[in-house]
């Protein structure tokens, strides 16, 4: 199940409004990231690579698998978190190895990407389960 699918599907099993509308808004962003990627290959990138917060919450959680069909919101976070952290750190390699800068900024505009929904998902655990817990 690629990125989109997985996300989309989360998306759909969501009773929280909020939540849904946030697995349903990275989905969407996903979309349009291969999109922009399609276009991007002779276009050079733009920049703003600001540093994104990292909360540090996902080293700490343990891993949950993402095949079972009834994994909860916590669990759905969790992977999210998990997905996001890994990705984020492929671009960044991928930035650090690629012999060219267009490519070498594109793969951190990717990696910055990656960070924000990483953010974002770490701010909902917390908002909403940890203070729970």
């Amino acid at each position: 199940m690629d990125e989109v699918e997985f996300y989309s599907e989360v998306a759909s099993r969501m009773d929280r409004k909020h939540v849904k509308g946030l697995f349903g808004d990275i989905a969407l962003e996903k979309t349009a990231r291969m999109l922009r990627l399609e276009k991007m290959k002779d276009a050079k990138p733009e920049l703003n690579l600001d540093e994104i917060k990292d909360m540090k919450i996902t080293g700490s959680l343990e891993d949950v698998d993402h095949t079972r069909n009834d994994f909860t919101y916590q669990d759905a976070l969790i992977i999210a978190m998990k997905k996001e952290k890994i990705a984020f750190r492929l671009y960044k390699d991928l930035a650090s190895a690629a012999l060219d800068e267009p490519s070498k900024k594109l793969f951190l505009v990717l990696a910055q990407e990656k960070a924000k929904h990483k953010l974002c998902f770490e701010v909902e655990y917390n908002n909403n389960i940890l203070t729970e817990n």
